[in-house]
């Protein structure tokens, strides 16, 4: 029985969740919060995204998704104030946004099947 493909699946698909319910979750006054959600692997990227397009960040992080074979997989956004944001700042999205949009995706893992 070969587990590991399945995890690498199961955790692509929870990405891509996460990806996509976190930046469309995030208030919008110029965009530039929602565009600099940013995912990579291993590796905390420090800077941010020039640009305002959500769907441009969503595609970018699902390509970046799509490559994953392992390690970790790392969602971040450097703006600065996205935990002012994230602490209800804005009346566009409720405090914890970002967690509510987590526990969304960690709903892809409960319902995955790793082993058939």
């Amino acid at each position: 029985m070969d587990v590991e493909p399945a995890v690498s699946d199961t955790l692509r698909q929870v990405a891509l969740v996460a990806n996509q319910t976190v930046i469309m979750a995030t208030p919008v006054d110029t965009g530039r919060a929602r565009a600099n959600w940013q995912i990579s692997i291993d590796t905390e990227i420090t800077g941010q995204v020039d640009g305002t397009d959500a769907q441009g960040a969503i595609a970018r992080n699902a390509a970046t998704i799509r490559g994953y074979r392992n390690g970790a997989i790392i969602l971040q956004n450097n703006v600065p104030y996205i935990g002012r944001l994230n602490d209800g700042w804005s009346a566009q999205a409720p405090a914890g946004f970002v967690e509510k949009a987590l526990q969304t995706a960690a709903r892809v893992v409960a319902k995955a099947k790793v082993v058939k």
